[in-house]
């Protein structure tokens, strides 16, 4: 198989190019991504050094050059995890985000029915659901997209295309997965568990959004590798009828989770357990983001039932594991940070 993935450089694609060279060492794994700011080239250096991936530095919403690739390539599947992936940033600089999510979205699809590709995964986001009220369970592949932040209206607008894609090209092999909120090794900086880990090792407090009560579904992202790789090895896509546009569920769309659903605020307690550090002393509540979404929690019983998923990693476990990952890893956070900054916005300052 010689499979596209995108994105690779990123936190999620790094660890499922790694899950894929480990797991099938005779795929022919071309690895793509930008290498923007957000990326990290480190994550996968040492497979491109072994020769177990090719690098290929390419914006997906560069039609020319992702057409030379699959051109090139011969490309049979595509797995896409190229996406700009921070509400903080999305509300300062909307822009990218609709390029990236929406527009970088269709130029690759369309590149895979032009050159013919087997399988074309689109990886999105919980998100694009929107927020989630107290009286309702959880969402599922039926719920409408109610996104409310311009990056899950960005990753919504990608998710419409690629439904687009799905009922206008019937003849293509398309799939959407939706993940609850993934942890692990790799992730930037700027997330929770990273950026908590990274500001205490300096001896910064951990800034809390509001009253850090926000829930959110927890995934560890070996199991969301996991769950693609099932996608991916489907013998034959789900078939669906002309009421597929109204029944999301009969599309092939899988909503990926867990089921841990644990508050910002419980999160850090983990991490300064682990760590042995004081609440009290660590912790600072600062203002929320415009916009904060309170909630989000999805039901991976169609993932489960239809590809007999189920998540090896015990949450408490994975978390502590975590945490200590971004310990023992203080070069490579370290690294990232002395050419970024202002990994946590002061919203009581900005407008």
């Amino acid at each position: 198989m010689k499979i596209l993935i995108t994105g690779a450089a990123g936190f999620i694609g790094s660890n499922f190019t790694h899950f894929i060279v480990e797991k099938y060492p005779s795929y022919k794994v071309i690895a793509l991504d930008n290498l923007s700011p957000y990326s990290n080239m480190e994550n996968i250096s040492s497979l491109e050094k072994d020769n177990k991936i090719i690098f290929e530095k390419a914006d997906i919403i560069d039609f020319e050059k992702i057409s030379e690739i699959y051109k090139k390539y011969e490309i049979d599947n595509v797995v896409n995890f190229a996406a700009e992936s921070h509400n903080d940033r999305a509300i300062i600089d909307p822009s990218i985000f609709a390029k990236v999510n929406a527009l970088g979205a269709q130029q690759l699809l369309e590149a895979s029915r032009q050159f013919n590709v087997k399988r074309h995964i689109h990886i999105s986001t919980i998100e694009v659901y929107g927020e989630q009220g107290k009286d309702t369970p959880y969402f599922t592949e039926n719920s409408p997209l109610n996104a409310k932040t311009p990056y899950s209206a960005a990753k919504a607008a990608g998710d419409l295309l690629v439904r687009a894609y799905m009922q206008t090209y019937e003849d293509m092999d398309i799939c959407i997965t939706h993940c609850a909120n993934n942890y692990g090794p790799y992730q930037f900086p700027e997330k929770l568990i990273p950026l908590a880990v990274s500001n205490l090792i300096q001896g910064k407090k951990v800034a809390l959004y509001g009253d850090g009560k926000q829930r959110r579904d927890w995934l560890h992202v070996y199991d969301h590798c996991l769950a693609i790789d099932l996608i991916l090895q489907m013998k034959e896509r789900p078939s669906f009828g002309k009421d597929a546009a109204t029944q999301a569920s009969k599309l092939p769309i899988y909503d990926i989770s867990a089921r841990n659903e644990v508050t910002n605020i419980d999160i850090v307690k983990i991490i300064l357990e682990e760590m042995n550090l004081d609440f009290d002393k660590w912790v600072e509540f600062v203002a929320d983001r415009p916009n904060h979404d309170r909630r989000y929690l999805i039901n991976p019983e169609k993932i489960e039932t239809q590809l007999n998923f189920k998540p090896t990693i015990n949450f408490d476990k994975g978390i502590r594991e975590t945490v200590r990952w971004y310990m023992d890893n203080e070069k490579w956070w370290r690294d990232i940070l002395k050419r970024s900054n202002n990994l946590q916005i002061d919203w009581s300052k900005s407008k």
